[in-house]
């Protein structure tokens, strides 16, 4: 049997790549264009591994044309068209097919997708927090890696949803701010639903430009309006310290004189740098944004945030030192308010890990061999006994 038989390209292309590669866009495609997206997800941020999935179709791809390759050095030799004949053309590309399908179906349950609601007896604790991020435009700045923005996102993550220390009991809400605000999600112990807000936010998703952090700090206080009288209120705002309004200070004041609410401001930049120039986005290689013929330079305004904190009742930290300040409020009591029933997105998990499974057994238990016996060349002896 010659090595184009044994081996067929066209097979391989369609069973290792071509499909492998249209589960992967289908997925992107309704993630990006339906109700998909808002669903919640264990680890969105992970979605590059999906990579994986063309990757392992190229390295099948390779180990299959190695092992073209040295048929074809024996192509000359007797044996081997014999014992070639004896191999299915086409199940060593639909088993190498399975394999990478389960490397898709393990990369999805990795990133964790969650539909479903179901119901859960949850003791709800008195710390509330209020995350207020800064996506105006000089959250760009790269004084911090990789930028100010997803510095800040990368922190928050870290530190609230993903650090065993906060407690899972927490009530967390996301507010995304620059010359207006926009709620993201109220207040939730659901933590995994807040790493998908945080996730999918992006400079800009605030309505207007400009920064406002008197507005910022407004809407928190609505949003504490649920809060129950013995809850801890805690105002996160994670800024470069920009505050084109100037109310900020005196609208923390009044949020701790009426509410209780405690502001606490990270600084998202550089303290040491004269200044960061502005990008005009945050991809790489992007071009200083020009304004009135002069490169707009932003600046960490520490001085500014640390009276807007002192007003608030907090104190200021800078995002390097946010592990701290999480330290802080982790410690503050947390009286047990009540056992309440919540609705929770329901894991699903679950069953790409089974499906990953199942194809990987079907892998297994395929075996590269023909099941048509007579199709395989006989010797003289049994030509002449048949």
């Amino acid at each position: 049997m010659t090595r184009p038989v044994l081996h067929p390209m066209s097979a391989w292309v369609m069973l290792v790549l071509v499909v492998p590669l249209a589960m992967v866009l289908t997925g992107l495609l309704l993630l990006a264009t339906t109700g998909v997206g808002e669903l919640p997800f264990d680890s969105l941020s992970l979605i590059w591994l999906v990579a994986a999935v063309p990757v392992a179709g190229l390295i099948c791809l390779y180990g299959m044309h190695r092992r073209r390759r040295a048929l074809n050095r024996f192509a000359s030799a007797i044996l081997v068209p014999m014992l070639a004949a004896g191999l299915s053309p086409i199940k060593p590309a639909i088993r190498a097919g399975l394999i990478v399908s389960a490397v898709f179906m393990i990369t999805v349950g990795i990133i964790g997708p969650r539909w479903g609601i179901i119901l859960e007896e949850q003791q709800v604790y008195g710390v509330d927090v209020v995350v207020a991020l800064d996506v105006s435009r000089s959250m760009y700045a790269r004084d911090v890696e990789p930028n100010r923005f997803e510095r800040a996102k990368r922190e928050i993550r870290q530190q609230l949803v993903q650090r065993p220390a906060f407690h899972r009991m927490h009530r967390l809400a996301l507010l995304a701010f620059a010359g207006s605000t926009s709620l993201r999600m109220p207040l939730s112990t659901d933590h995994i639903t807040f790493a998908t807000k945080l996730d999918q936010l992006y400079v800009g998703a605030a309505p207007r430009g400009g920064t406002d952090l008197g507005e910022a700090v407004y809407k928190a206080t609505e949003l504490f309006e649920s809060s129950p009288a013995e809850a801890s209120r805690i105002l996160l705002l994670f800024t470069d310290g920009e505050d084109h309004e100037g109310r900020a200070a005196e609208a923390v004041a009044q949020a701790l004189r009426e509410h209780g609410i405690r502001t606490y401001c990270v600084g998202v930049g550089d303290p040491g740098a004269r200044g960061a120039e502005v990008p005009e986005s945050g991809g790489p290689g992007a071009k200083p944004l020009v304004h009135d013929g002069q490169v707009v330079v932003s600046k960490l305004d520490v001085e500014g945030l640390r009276a807007i904190a002192k007003a608030g009742g907090g104190q200021y930290t800078a995002i390097a030192d946010f592990r701290y300040l999480v330290d802080h409020v982790t410690d503050l009591e947390s009286a047990k308010l009540a056992t309440e029933q919540r609705e929770q997105h329901n894991a699903r998990y679950q069953w790409f890990v089974a499906a990953a499974l199942l194809l990987l057994t079907m892998e297994t238990l395929m075996t590269d061999r023909r099941r048509n016996v007579a199709d395989l060349p006989q010797r003289v002896w049994q030509q002449e006994a048949a």
